[in-house]
This record gives structure tokens, sequence and C-alpha cells, in this order.
């Protein structure tokens, strides 16, 4: 036996894990500067496409509701303040006490010096790009050549590009502490592993449930001190969250995302409620459309110990009665891509092992046909990916005339700034750069049943985010009009309405 295979035995029979995972060790020696600088190469490039596609989506008005939450959250934090956030509603209301996800307040030193829309947007870009700077660093450490292939397809991966198509969100966070954890992990770095889980304790409240898809890596090999030690630590973290912390902070005084229904429904417990919405979600076309995208995503890693970080997050989200947490088209599948690409860089390396490939085999490989097939293939993979996200149609709409975006700037420029205004979604992230924004809805309420006060209001006339039936614009706008409102511009569809004693200030 060599000494390498002698010590991780002895570390696996003293329980302790550094090196018995059975991922190879990197070798003691530099990463050659070529490499560095194309892994380098690789991440900037993904933050600056990352940056461009953000703001091309705010200069043609597609952020919208969410931007708007956490910017207004992010401008209290700046300013020394409790982060209430005022579209949801016109009392104070924690933003601490919708999600726990306090790591937001990193942005806020920056939002002082830039207060705009803006400074979310490169931040979340930053910190998609350290997740695919990680990621990158981790392939080409183990798998040469063919990891920058796998870098870049982790960049535009469906799950990443997913998050830039829909305002801002902490699931930028998740990737980058999620990629700097598993990579600590599989160097065999427990210490920083343990820093990075912490880290991501202040994302968001279900992030603990990584941490426990942790705790079953070392469950799958028999650590079981360091596996009890991270799943009780989740659990009780998830638990305190939920049931202490967001309650506490809670306009509600409780945790509104815990969804009881189906059990009250049937007659049952929530226990069972949550096993009977799993198996139809698993049997649902959306939960098998995941299911299937996330297998083919991961390939071989679904043979890797590291899939199992995936499996607590994917359990809870089929066990919810929401429907949105199996669908593809928001950003809740960006930390899960980390997860699928990290597995999937160790299963290639441990299968190259196995087989006996040499640097010099897989140089040969890849210069022939068949390399040049897997890159093809690597292509097709890319183009699919981006075809099925908002950004070709983002990039294709840069530069060229929009005027209802023209109108739609124009009417924003006419109220005078700080002055709260009741906008129509599609406009809010925009609003909300200079004013502190409410929500038009049919109901004129927020979403703690108070009327909707303000100055300035701002109605898209063809709007039909709730509902194909328009009526209710037109209605309010007539009775806006009786309330003593005036209307002080219309350009197109878009309406801006003063209260009279605001319009002469």
């Amino acid at each position: 036996m060599n000494a390498g295979a002698a010590r991780l035995t002895a570390s696996a029979h003293a329980g302790d894990p550094a090196g018995a995972f059975g991922f190879r060790p990197i070798p003691d020696r530099a990463t050659p500067a070529a490499r560095r600088l194309a892994i380098w190469i690789i991440s900037v490039a993904a933050f600056v496409f990352y940056t461009v596609e953000s703001v091309l989506r705010q200069q043609q008005f597609k952020t919208s509701l969410d931007i708007t939450i956490f910017q207004q959250a992010i401008a209290n934090y700046a300013q020394g303040r409790a982060p209430d956030v005022l579209v949801k509603s016109q009392a104070p209301f924690n933003i601490l006490g919708d999600h726990f996800s306090p790591i937001i307040a990193v942005v806020a030193p920056f939002y002082r010096i830039w207060p705009s829309v803006l400074t979310l947007l490169v931040a979340q870009a930053l910190f998609l790009a350290v997740g695919v700077h990680v990621v990158t660093r981790v392939a080409v450490r183990r798998l040469g050549g063919l990891g920058y292939y796998l870098g870049i397809a982790f960049a535009l991966s469906w799950g990443m590009l997913k998050v830039i198509d829909f305002d801002f969100h902490e699931a930028c966070f998740a990737v980058a502490f999620l990629a700097l954890a598993l990579e600590a992990l599989i160097d065999e770095r427990l210490g920083w592993m343990l820093t990075w889980c912490a880290a991501l304790l202040l994302v968001k409240e279900d992030t603990p449930l990584f941490i426990a898809g942790i705790a079953l890596v070392f469950a799958a090999r028999r650590l079981w001190r360091w596996a009890l030690g991270l799943l009780s630590t989740s659990v009780v973290a998830f638990g305190l969250l939920t049931l202490v912390v967001i309650p506490f902070f809670s306009y509600y005084g409780q945790y509104t995302y815990f969804d009881a229904s189906s059990a009250d429904d049937a007659g049952g417990s929530f226990l069972s409620g949550l096993i009977g919405s799993a198996v139809a979600n698993i049997h649902s076309l959306d939960g098998l459309a995941l299911l299937g995208a996330l297998a083919v995503t991961a390939a071989l890693g679904l043979r890797s110990p590291l899939i199992l970080v995936m499996v607590p997050t994917l359990l809870a989200r089929f066990a919810s009665d929401r429907a949105v947490y199996l669908q593809m088209k928001f950003y809740y599948d960006a930390p899960l891509m980390v997860v699928c690409f990290m597995a999937l860089i160790l299963a290639v390396q441990q299968r190259r092992l196995r087989l006996g490939i040499t640097v010099d085999r897989i140089r040969m490989w890849w210069s022939s046909a068949p390399g040049l097939a897997a890159v093809f293939g690597l292509a097709m993979f890319l183009d699919f990916n981006v075809q099925d996200s908002q950004t070709p149609e983002t990039f294709a709409a840069a530069g060229l005339p929009c005027p209802w975006c023209d109108d739609a700037g124009h009417l924003i420029d006419e109220i005078p700034p700080g002055a709260t205004v009741i906008s129509d979604v599609g406009l809010l992230g925009n609003v909300a750069d200079r004013n502190p924004a409410l929500m038009a809805t049919p109901q004129w309420e927020d979403s703690t049943y108070l009327p909707l006060q303000a100055d300035w209001v701002i109605l898209y006339l063809e709007s039909d985010t709730f509902g194909s039936n328009r009526n209710w614009i037109h209605q309010r706008r007539h009775e806006l009009l009786t309330q003593g409102y005036q209307q002080v511009d219309q350009a197109g569809t878009l309406v801006l309405l003063g209260r009279g004693t605001a319009i002469g200030h």
C-alpha cells in the first residue's frame, strides 16, 4: 500500500474526514500562470456578460417587483435603519420577517455610494461570477483542458441564466458560498468548509438544507461524527429561523411559507400532507421535467456522492404546495447547478483514474474526432440553455427603438424625486431608483390589506399582470379622478395622475 492510500485508510479509521472522501488530492504545486489567467478570463467574462444583460434588462423595463423589495430593504440598511419594505406594506414590514436574508446587507455600503438598483444588479453579477470562478478552478485543476469548457457550461447553464432573468435575488450569494463550501470539502479543507457553511446560514432560511446535504456526503463515507454534527446544525438552524427568528420580525407573527392546507383539507397531519404533496409533485409534469433536467445536467455526476448535497433541498421543494418551486423559469435552480457541475467534475475525474487515462492520452483524445464531437455537443447544450432563457431576447432588443420605454421614462421623470408613487408592476424596478414605490393592484391594497395611499400614480392601461380583464384599471383611473387626483400626463398607454396638492410642488 502506498503512502497516499495508507493516509486515506488511516484517516478514515480515525474518524477524520480529511482524505477519506475518495477524491484525489490536489498535487502540491502551484497552478501554472497561463492556467490561472484562463480561469480568470472565464470568470471575468461571465461577470461582464451578467452585468451587461442585467443593465439591458433594467433599461428595457424588464425588472419588476422583486428588485423593488430588495432595493427598499438595502436602501434602509444603507441608512442604518431596519430593512422595512414599503412595497410589501405601508405599515413597518421588516424583510427579515418574510425571508431571513441578512446577507443582502453587504451590498448596503456600496448602495450608499451609488444609490441605484444597478448597484444590486452589479453585485449579483459579481457573486455569480465568483461561483463561476470557483467551479472553473475546480474543473481545471482536476480535468485539465476539459475544465474550461465545463466552466463555460456552468456559467451559461439554465439555472444560472434564470437568476439574471428575474431581477435581484439572494440566490447569487448561495451560488458563491455553496461553490466555495464544496470546493473546500473536496479539497479536504474542512475549516474553510465550515466557514462557508456558516455564511450559507445568512443567505436564506432554506439554505441550511444544503448543509444537511453536505452531511449526507459525510454519511455516505461513514464519517458519522461529522455527518451528525452538520445534520443537527442544519436542523436546529432551520427550526430556529422558521419558528423563532422570522416570526419575531414578521408582520404576521409567523413564518408564512409553511402551507399545511393540503393536510387540513384531507383531515390528516402536517407530515401526511407533505408526503402527499411530494408524491403528487414527483408524478407531475413540472416535477418530472425538473428531475430530468437536473439528471441531464449532472450526467455522470449522478454517480458521485456529492450529488447528495441537493437531496434535502429537492425533497423540500417537492413537498411544498407552491408550484413555482418546480417550474424551471425562476431563480431557485442556480445553487443546484453548483452541485450538478461539481459532482460531474468529480465523476469524470474518478472515471479517468479508474480507466488509467494519462495526460498524454487525454491530449490525443482531445485533438481527435471524438474530442471535436464533444465540443460540438457542449455547444449544442449551451445553445439549448441560452435559447430557453430571456438572454437572446434581451440582447436582440439592445439598441432598438422602444417607444413604450421612452414613454415610461418620460412620465417617471415628471414625478418629484422622493415622492411616494403607486406604480404598475412593470415600472416598479425603474420607479424605485428615485421614489418610494407601491404596487398598483385591482384591490388597491398592499399585501397587508392596507389601502394604497400616495400622491402620485402611474397606470398602464393595457397591463395584463392580474389577468386579461383590464376593466379594473380604467375603473380605478375614473375613481381617482373623482377623489382629488388630476391627470398630469399621458404617454401612449401610460397615464400619470397626481393629487392636486402635490402637483404644484
